[in-house]
């Protein structure tokens, strides 16, 4: 009886596993990538089934930071202006909607353009509530990005979704890789 060992087929088993380190960091590299792009998409999804605001807006205020711990979602800090949520001047004020399903309402607020963009303003009456044709205005702003991020589960619900991407990414990199 003879035995046969093919030595190539070793060889290349042994080469086959000793690539599996290098594959399996180029494909946490590839997975931080992946997160980096979809992870703004889903928060954006998320926020959207709550507040009022559209695609572009939300867009625009949410990005992705590369630490050293690793990455995080970022939010704007500064408010998104009233004229964003749909606001509108009625007979008696200004209504707006900043989250689905509910209106609000400002009764001394009204709307105009500066360089072609809406903005919502409010009078700050001086003294009572009369009205004065001189008062001061203030501009109305609604949550900032940063706030619509950290309200209630959303922190917790965006960590598990950065997770799963990162897991899926992985195992299908890796098999992938493992195919070839």
């Amino acid at each position: 009886m003879d035995i046969f060992i093919d030595a190539n087929a070793v060889l290349e088993a042994a080469k086959r596993v000793s690539e599996i380190p290098a594959k399996v960091a180029v494909a946490q590299r590839r997975a931080l990538g992946t997160l980096r792009r979809r992870w703004p998409v889903i928060a954006r999804r998320d926020i959207q089934t709550e507040y009022a605001l559209s695609a572009q807006r939300t867009r625009a205020g949410i990005s992705v930071r590369t630490t050293r711990e690793g990455v995080e979602l970022v939010g704007v800090a500064r408010g998104v202006g009233l004229a964003n949520f749909g606001a509108r001047k009625t007979a008696d004020g200004l209504t707006y909607s900043a989250r689905r399903g509910k209106r609000g309402f400002r009764r001394s607020g009204f709307t105009s353009q500066y360089r072609g963009t809406p903005i919502a303003y409010e009078r700050t009456p001086i003294s009572g509530e009369r009205r004065v044709p001189r008062t001061p205005i203030q501009r109305l702003y609604g949550p900032s990005l940063a706030q619509m991020l950290r309200k209630g589960d959303r922190p917790e619900r965006m960590g598990q979704a950065g997770l799963d991407v990162i897991t899926a990414e992985i195992d299908r990199l890796l098999l992938r890789s493992l195919r070839r």
